[in-house]
């Protein structure tokens, strides 16, 4: 009979065998923590046979397994993540999600880079210039604010729109395309009382009353 089969069939001796081919940078404290709980258990009175220590070194590896895995899918996952839209708070909720499964601390350099890096620059911009943000929490109240701004400054631009106000360019082309015949106010007499004969001239010669102009009366 193979010796190392029996000692395998002993919940104690499978438990250590198990764990020592168990190794790696990312789990050699999880295995030592395990062993030594191992060694607690039989040495307070637990018997070597107790089948309990085997059962929970297998749902502890398993737990540990899937946490380990979570946490090295968030540690990718955050890296990629952007704001999409206009929906910071959504955004915020998903980043801090994304970090506390990474493992990482909100506080944290690193951590802060990140999230700078996934918005949109002209706020993060904004949010240097006006309010030189340091914490989590200053970072995501100050970016909050901005972006408030910014949407009501566009809800107000897109009304205008709907309402037919005149934009920037609108106005712009306005000017640069007067009317030849428009009556231009700038060279309006300081007084507008004429004589009888003035009144005469200007009504021969089609000449406005007010800036002395042919094309209009006024």
């Amino acid at each position: 009979m193979n010796p190392h089969v029996e000692q395998l069939a002993i919940p104690y001796q499978r438990s250590m065998t198990f764990l020592s081919y168990i190794r790696g940078p990312l789990v050699n404290d999880w295995v030592e923590e395990q062993a030594q709980w191992l060694i607690d258990q039989v040495t307070g009175g637990v018997a070597h046979a107790e089948e309990n220590l085997w059962a929970t070194i297998e749902t502890r590896f398993r737990q540990a397994y899937t946490d380990m895995a979570e946490k090295q899918k968030a540690q990718h996952n955050i890296r990629d993540l952007k704001m999409k839209g206009d929906d910071l708070d959504g955004f915020i909720a998903q980043f801090t999600t994304t970090a506390k499964k990474a493992g990482y601390d909100l506080n944290s350099e690193v951590t802060l880079d990140v999230f700078q890096r996934a918005l949109p620059f002209k706020l993060v911009a904004n949010c240097v210039k006006f309010d030189h943000p340091v914490t989590w929490n200053d970072w995501t109240r100050s970016a909050q604010t901005h972006q408030q701004e910014y949407i009501f400054l566009k809800e107000r631009v897109k009304g205008n729109d709907r309402r037919g106000g005149a934009t920037k360019p609108q106005w712009r082309n306005a000017l640069n395309n007067r009317n030849p015949n428009a009556m231009d106010i700038g060279h309006t007499r300081a007084h507008a009382t004429f004589t009888d004969e003035e009144k005469q001239q200007r009504i021969q010669s089609g000449l406005c009353f007010r800036c002395n102009q042919k094309g209009h009366i006024a």
